[in-house]
């Protein structure tokens, strides 16, 4: 599904032949990957070695267990795995600037991480919508705050190739593409969460130019985009037919960022956006009013499978995170994974998981045969996400005291998988959207 471009990665290769020699020649290939370290480390510094993990943990994750598993080869590719990780977790909670996330993009794009559901035509990898599911599955339970910059910059990307204005996408898509810049999407509001066409912000067409006046909030990327695709209202008065969308270049039309800080995916820059006489380019209209509020609601259907995919990546991580410690972990004599209430946690938190995946990627799939998939998307965010926070808290009980500490990776799975559940519609908005389409019978005014 990935493509033999994808596929044949050097450091895919040099796993593969380990996966091959089973328990011996891997630790061959943990000597070479080391000294490339070394030199990456040499040569870029610390983000330079960040990079070169986490495309270890990608190559071996999509590419060699797949693989491993289609040929019936036994190894320990948990072993492969965990000694790709060798940072703290500390590297995965802490915040870093636009110079950083660009190089970690640029480390991805390879990957096709990077503008991915972009058509070819237009210079992106041109890939489908399962393909997506798979890629941030992958990467989100490996580092969930990276998996976040990566999805936004590209969703967002996404919907500016889908833009009418063929100028505005000469312009900047190349950019976007290349890993130069970052873009987001800004839609929530101080008084404007679920009810999205109650949209307060106002952009006033003044001559040859828009002047935007509004406060934007928890936009994810917002403190590192170059770009901002900025959902406003032309006439309040006209409801959602009065909606439409601008993008804002920074260096051109400047705003206030606030950095706003979060109880989990701390990694993923989260902003206050604040508008005061933003002047933005006529010609930077990518979607008229009426037609703004439209795109904004197929984009927040997508957002909803990411925020499932993206907890779906996370519980799984935890689960196989649960599953090392219950292999080495002895009390009263023997392994706690041989006691029966740890073997039921365990088999509660893989069916949990397997049902939250199996509901994501029927979403996926059917935004790939062109469906709206509304109803699948919002069973989907509602059911994966509160499944992951009980995976998650489950992952702490079973390791005990050692849960609670940050010297294990179950407190931050909690953490990330509780921020989930909140936005591009909480819980309880998607189980009456779920009911809305079921029944044709609306809750909402």
């Amino acid at each position: 599904m990935l493509g033999t471009k994808n596929v044949l990665q050097p450091g895919c290769l040099c796993l593969l032949y380990a996966a091959m020699a089973n328990e011996y020649i891997w630790i061959g290939f943990l000597l070479i990957d080391f000294m490339a370290a070394v030199i990456v480390y040499r040569l870029f510094g610390r983000v330079g070695l960040y990079c070169l993990i986490v495309m270890n943990i990608i190559v071996c994750n999509i590419q060699v267990m797949k693989i491993v598993k289609l040929f019936g080869l036994t190894t320990t590719l948990g072993n492969i795995l965990y000694a790709s990780i060798f940072f703290s977790t500390d590297v995965l909670s802490e915040m870093y600037g636009k110079e950083e996330a660009r190089r970690y993009l640029e480390a991805l794009k390879p990957f096709g991480y990077v503008g991915t559901l972009i058509p070819e035509r237009y210079g992106g990898p041109g890939l489908t919508h399962m393909d997506w599911a798979i890629l941030h599955e992958e990467l989100r339970g490996c580092w969930a705050g990276l998996g976040g910059v990566v999805g936004i910059t590209s969703s967002s990307s996404h919907g500016i190739s889908e833009s009418e204005n063929v100028e505005l996408k000469r312009r900047v898509l190349p950019g976007l593409l290349s890993a130069k810049t970052i873009s987001c999407t800004a839609i929530t509001e101080p008084n404007v969460g679920s009810d999205a066409g109650a949209i307060e912000t106002k952009a006033v067409l003044d001559g040859d130019h828009y002047v935007i006046n509004g406060t934007k909030m928890w936009i994810s990327n917002g403190t590192i985009a170059d770009y901002v695709v900025v959902v406003a209202t032309v006439d309040r008065s006209k409801g959602a037919r009065g909606i439409c969308q601008l993008l804002v270049e920074k260096e051109v039309s400047p705003f206030t960022a606030r950095e706003i800080k979060k109880i989990g995916v701390k990694a993923f820059p989260t902003a206050e956006l604040i508008f005061d006489n933003c002047r933005v380019p006529r010609e930077n209209l990518l979607k008229a009013p009426g037609e703004g509020f439209k795109r904004a609601l197929r984009g927040l259907t997508f957002a909803r499978c990411n925020a499932a995919i993206a907890s779906v990546g996370v519980a799984q991580a935890a689960i196989n995170a649960s599953i090392a410690y219950v292999k080495q972990r002895p009390q009263f004599g023997k392994l706690i994974g041989q006691f029966q209430l740890i073997q039921e946690m365990i088999a509660d938190m893989v069916a949990e998981v397997e049902a939250s995946r199996l509901l994501t990627y029927r979403a996926f799939y059917l935004l790939d045969k062109g469906q709206i998939a509304r109803k699948e998307a919002s069973m989907a965010k509602a059911y994966a996400t509160e499944a992951a926070v009980k995976v998650t808290s489950k992952a702490i009980q079973v390791h005990g005291a050692y849960g609670l500490s940050e010297e294990y990776p179950v407190e931050r799975y909690f953490r990330d998988a509780r921020v989930y559940t909140i936005p591009d519609g909480t819980t309880e908005i998607q189980k009456l959207i779920v009911a809305r389409e079921v029944l044709g019978l609306s809750a909402f005014v």
